[in-house]
């Protein structure tokens, strides 16, 4: 392990989210000092946005240590449940007992009495939502009628920039906060911020053209950076550098399957709403194949597909090219779109990186070494 080589106590740049390792400089610093100085007070509701690995998931870990024992806290990191699911999972991390009857959903009036319980105690009861913005409408909708009781629990959603748009009107309760993407300067900082805190003192590991390398293949995007950073260290150590190179750096890129970072494109079509008139289209289906080798065959049926690594992925994909939920297949109307869910490799559709596109016959969407190819159901022309 290249710790040993660089003399470091630990892992820089792991993947998983350690407050030790938050780099809280700019709009991060102030969302996060506005978050534990709100947190307690008035307003409840907030709302933190920004594109996939600007560090939100780091953000409640940090959030969750500075409240310590002062909070009721249950957080949800289980982005596909359902609204019961919601209930029985937040009943569950607040040690709640089975209990609920008649028409009220399974937990919901015993949670509400919890939040009422744990305020008269001076201990209020607050929730942590990662990745909100891929709730499913309904569960969504309950989460939002748990925060309307009396007294109100505080509640921190983290999502994409479609979040506010989903939360509708409500959106108007939330303090609504951004995590950027770091600038140049900021990527420098950041990266010999993580080596302190892992054990560098003064040794420069990595040069001025490997950290402009850095910059231009991740744009800034922290989760990026980690991931490059780590391949660029592990392979400075197998060619015995005592520093990381731009060579290790588009070697790692490359291995990565990294082109040159471009900011997410917005959608080119929006899913269709039930009323849209929208002519629908052949039904379709996934032949799904890695390195041309056939791995499935998935029909688009209405309703939402998962893909990711994930074990509860709709279409389980195993590579580490592959975010634990990479992109998903929605299907309305007898129309399907393809949306990418801030993967950190991307979705090409037709060799063009895309956030959203509708699909078509013929259509190859490629995430990592697969490549799922569209056709009409049924169609044997191979």
């Amino acid at each position: 392990m290249y710790t040993d080589w660089f003399k470091l106590d630990r892992l820089p740049f792991r993947l998983r989210p350690d407050p030790d390792f938050l780099y809280a400089t700019g709009q991060t610093s102030h969302a996060l000092e506005t978050l534990k100085a709100a947190i307690g007070r008035k307003p409840r509701l907030f709302l933190v946005q920004g594109e996939t690995g600007v560090g939100k998931t780091t953000v409640l870990h940090a959030i969750a240590a500075s409240l310590g024992d002062a909070h009721s806290i249950a957080r949800l990191q289980l982005p596909n449940i359902t609204a019961r699911e919601l209930l029985e999972t937040l009943a569950a991390q607040f040690g709640l007992k089975e209990e609920g009857r008649g028409d009220d959903p399974p937990g919901a009036t015993r949670l509400i009495r919890h939040f009422a319980e744990q305020a008269g105690q001076g201990r209020p009861a607050t929730l942590l939502v990662d990745d909100a913005h891929l709730l499913p409408a309904a569960t969504l909708r309950q989460l939002l009628r748990l925060c309307r009781s009396q007294p109100l629990p505080f509640l921190v959603l983290t999502g994409d920039g479609t979040l506010e748009k989903r939360l509708g009107p409500a959106a108007a309760n939330f303090v609504g906060l951004r995590l950027p993407r770091l600038d140049a300067a900021d990527v420098r900082h950041y990266i010999r911020f993580r080596l302190k805190v892992a054990g560098n003192k003064t040794r420069t590991l990595f040069d001025d053209d490997s950290l402009a390398e850095i910059y231009r293949y991740t744009g800034g995007t922290p989760k990026l950076i980690n991931i490059l950073c780590d391949r660029g260290l592990s392979l400075a150590e197998a060619h015995s550098n005592a520093t990381v190179t731009a060579g290790d750096i588009r070697d790692a890129a490359q291995a990565l399957q990294w082109v040159e970072f471009r900011a997410p494109e917005t959608p080119d079509a929006p899913a269709p709403s039930p009323d849209s008139g929208a002519v629908a289209q052949p039904a379709l289906e996934l032949d799904v194949q890695f390195r041309g080798e056939p791995v499935t065959q998935v029909i688009l049926r209405e309703g939402i597909l998962i893909v990711g690594r994930a074990p509860e992925s709709d279409i389980r994909l195993h590579s580490d090219l592959i975010s634990r939920q990479h992109c998903r297949f929605v299907t309305r109307d007898g129309q399907s779109f393809v949306e990418d869910l801030g993967s950190t490799n991307g979705v090409t559709v037709n060799g063009k990186r895309l956030r959203v596109h509708r699909l078509a016959p013929a259509d190859d969407i490629q995430v990592g070494e697969y490549h799922m190819i569209c056709r009409v159901t049924g169609d044997e022309s191979r």
